[in-house]
């Protein structure tokens, strides 16, 4: 009978330790909006558009990076396409991006908003992935950011490190809410 009982045990913890690990397995690896290191990101303040490496580290720290699957620098814009990416599968790539709850939108505009902040010289900024796509200009970027903050960095203040940092620091928590309420505040 105790024999029994012990088999039992072990089998319900050996089932519990299993299902256990397969609920943390399903987390995807893509970065959302929750995980940005804004940190990291203020590091490259003040990038050409023309300098793809330094362009390209902004867009892999940014939401949806790990499914980067093209990134065009030409004419003074950003173009990005995303999608299946390296391991990743396509089930996480189309849950990351198609929640049901305009993620794709949410994560274009952030990160159309921290290019606007990190990269002055980009004159417009284009996401795609599948059928889902933002386009939208530095001036209206610009335009809608000085509307909700009069203190947003312009003329050579957009180009200064630390006075970019300190908006960011200063305003991070208002720059997400802009970005997941993004009909409010861009379109």
């Amino acid at each position: 009978m105790i024999f029994n009982k012990l088999v039992s045990m072990l089998f319900l913890s050996l089932m519990m330790f299993l299902t256990g690990c397969a609920s943390t397995g399903e987390k995807s690896n893509i970065t959302s909006i929750e995980d940005v290191n804004v940190d990291t990101l203020k590091e490259n303040s003040g990038t050409y558009v023309g300098d793809n490496s330094k362009v390209s580290a902004i867009l892999q720290e940014l939401p949806g990076g790990e499914t980067i699957q093209e990134i065009d620098l030409s004419g003074e814009m950003v173009k990005v396409t995303y999608g299946k990416e390296g391991s990743l599968s396509q089930n996480d790539v189309d849950e990351f991006w198609f929640d049901g709850n305009h993620a794709d939108k949410k994560n274009f505009y952030y990160n159309a908003i921290y290019l606007t902040l990190l990269v002055p010289n980009a004159q417009e900024y284009h996401f795609q992935i599948d059928e889902s796509l933002v386009s939208v200009s530095r001036d209206k970027m610009v335009k809608n950011l000085q509307d909700e903050f009069e203190e947003f960095p312009t003329g050579e203040a957009i180009w200064d490190k630390k006075a970019v940092s300190e908006f960011i620091d200063e305003h991070n928590g208002k720059l997400t809410e802009m970005a997941t309420k993004y009909q409010t505040f861009f379109e």
